[in-house]
């Protein structure tokens, strides 16, 4: 049996894990060890903020690979890599594995920030979408105004932008699992070929 064309969306997700693993977004937060926003203000003084993040042609060059795992129509994306793991002859312990990881990340992404931003709490799926596609990497129309709305007060879009970065970190460590996982059905299904 050739599995080849069912390998591929595993090999590509793995590649473009490897790629983000690369980045200097990753090693900015090596390097640092946290991602945060602090604020400081003294009476007669303008309020200062230090941004403790990456800086935004890293955020930038991240997001462009990132979106390989949520873009609907991507093979590497969780979406449809789900579709791929029903079809193949691996074991029910990988297929479970990567369900479970997939599950965990949604309800993660699911999960309101601590962040009320006007009227509304977002999810962080919701704080996601906006900046990646109403600002990073697309200009969907509803979603830009929010994301321009955002910017025009530089505190609340430091906090949301820190939390941003938060949520690709974490996603980081389920696509890293993820690949782990892929690899080892990898080695299942190449075992089957011989």
């Amino acid at each position: 049996m050739c599995f080849l064309e069912e390998i591929y969306p595993l090999r590509l997700f793995n590649e473009k894990a490897e790629k983000l693993l690369a980045s200097e977004f990753v090693k900015y937060i090596r390097e640092k060890k946290r991602l945060s926003v602090t604020i400081s203000a003294r009476r007669g003084e303008e309020v200062k903020t230090e941004r403790i993040l990456p800086d935004q042609n890293a955020i930038d060059a991240f997001v462009l690979t990132f979106r390989f795992f949520i873009q609907k129509r991507e093979k590497s994306s969780f979406r449809h890599l789900s579709k791929t793991y029903e079809k193949l002859p691996t074991s029910q312990e990988l297929k479970n594995k990567f369900l479970e990881a997939r599950r965990t990340l949604n309800s993660f992404l699911d999960q309101g920030i601590s962040i009320t931003i006007g009227n509304e709490t977002p999810s962080r799926r919701r704080l996601l979408n906006i900046f990646i596609y109403g600002g990073l990497a697309h200009a969907d129309p509803e979603k830009k105004k929010i994301f321009d709305e955002w910017r025009k007060i530089p505190m609340v879009y430091h906090f949301v932008e820190a939390e941003f970065c938060s949520i690709l970190e974490k996603v980081l460590r389920v696509i890293l699992y993820v690949s782990d996982i892929n690899t080892k059905a990898i080695h299942e299904l190449e075992k089957m070929q011989t």
